[in-house]
């Protein structure tokens, strides 16, 4: 009577396990039978991805090997996705790293949101533009005219107007996010007044330098023209 009692637990046991789901005798859960099976004489039952029971070697087993679902191909959790399993080492839930409803979203593995106090995600400030619906103030940084609560993003700065002509700037140090002159012959702007035949005259204008043709002295950042060349 006693070898038929065993013989009806060990089936029981085996086809618990078979669910995936762990089993419960007198209280207490099964170990996964998977490593215990070989001493139980039961060495059909392998581990192996998929079958629904979490091995040490795996970081989730939701009972497939299908990806896009929080459980990968190989059975490790996928970027931006949570398993966890209600008994230990039983079927995994997957589902998304982040509170959507929160407002958080997930890049690259990390939950960020636009209330958080932090530049994270696609914000160009903190808490702002990008994908918040915060706009971001004057003098922030910026990607596009849209990130500005003013509607300019120039330099990479939100700014008070459009600053797009050769001779301002809106991220000049001592007045980031104002569209201001750019200093005479600041010499970074040679670029903006024609590679070095002119420069900015602090004044908003491109003007020729000394050597330039000329037919006049207002075409002259010195204001002279002699000869037909700036002097």
């Amino acid at each position: 009577m006693a070898r038929k009692h065993v013989g009806r637990d060990f089936l029981w046991i085996v086809a618990c396990a078979l669910t995936g789901y762990g089993c419960i005798v007198e209280g207490e859960y099964l170990e996964d039978l998977v490593s215990t099976g070989p001493n139980l004489g039961i060495s059909a039952i392998a581990a192996s991805c998929g079958d629904g029971l979490r091995h040490a070697e795996e970081g989730c087993d939701d009972g497939n090997t299908a990806p896009g679902d929080g459980c990968d191909t190989s059975c490790q959790v996928e970027l931006c996705w949570k398993c966890e399993e209600v008994i230990p080492g039983a079927r995994s839930a997957c589902g998304a790293q982040c509170d959507a409803a929160a407002g958080e979203s997930c890049v690259m593995g990390t939950c960020v949101s636009c209330a958080d106090g932090t530049q994270n995600g696609d914000e160009t400030g903190v808490d702002c533009g990008g994908s918040c619906s915060n706009t971001c103030a004057q003098g922030d940084t910026c990607g596009a005219d849209g990130d500005c609560a003013t509607g300019f993003c120039s330099g990479g700065v939100c700014c008070n107007e459009a600053c797009g002509a050769a001779c301002v700037r809106c991220d000049l140090q001592g007045s980031v996010g104002v569209c201001a002159y750019v200093p005479e012959n600041e010499t970074h702007e040679d670029h903006a007044c024609g590679g070095g035949t002119s420069v900015c005259d602090g004044k908003g204008a491109c003007k020729k330098v000394t050597g330039q043709a000329c037919a006049m002295g207002i075409e002259c950042l010195g204001g002279k023209c002699l000869g037909g060349l700036c002097q």
